[in-house]
């Protein structure tokens, strides 16, 4: 492009004078106002292109990071609920083993003083976790496989071992070998 100088050079080198010498100055002078605005023209269009690509690129990045902190806060929030649900199954659980306890001590508890052979009702402290009451197994009435389940948990929270348990268990039927199993660990 063209300067001011360089059109002005070019005339006199063109041997224009005068009003041709005008004319054709006010001519190349305006071409180069016209270039010049669409030089300018392009390049703030340029620059607005760019600062509007940099905006949508920050808006793009502001909305990922939103996402990102809403997804963050939705896990967190999944976390914290399940959290609450277990601690509250586990309450509940806990809850139902103490009642199942609490009902499986009355019953022991039950059954001793109802086993005491003076009638009086009365039993030593330490008497109800060493002479329980067992149910007998009476086949064709008794579900075997229940009994065996309560069995084993009231064995297992009187700190029986195994093989007590298993001797126990045999006995369950006959009253007089379960007597003398009590007396022989008692």
């Amino acid at each position: 492009m063209a300067t001011m100088e360089e059109i002005v050079k070019k005339a006199d080198l063109l041997g224009y004078r005068g009003e041709k010498r005008e004319e054709y100055l006010k001519q190349e002078f305006k071409l180069l106002d016209e270039s010049q605005e669409k030089k300018e023209e392009a390049e703030r269009q340029a620059r607005e292109k760019k600062e509007e690509a940099e905006r949508q690129a920050r808006e793009k990045k502001e909305e990922a990071e939103r996402q990102e902190k809403k997804e963050e806060a939705e896990r967190q929030e999944r976390k914290e609920k399940e959290e609450a649900d277990r601690k509250k199954r586990l309450e509940l659980e806990k809850m139902k083993l103490d009642a199942e306890m609490k009902l499986l001590q009355a019953k022991i508890e039950a059954g001793i003083i109802k086993n005491e052979p003076d009638g009086s009702g009365a039993r030593s402290s330490d008497s109800g976790a060493k002479h329980p009451k067992l149910p007998n197994v009476q086949d064709g009435r008794d579900d075997l496989d229940i009994w065996l389940t309560r069995f084993e948990r009231f064995a297992e929270s009187n700190g029986m071992v195994q093989g007590e348990m298993v001797i126990i268990a045999l006995c369950a039927a006959n009253r007089t070998c379960l007597g003398l199993l009590w007396a022989a660990f008692g």
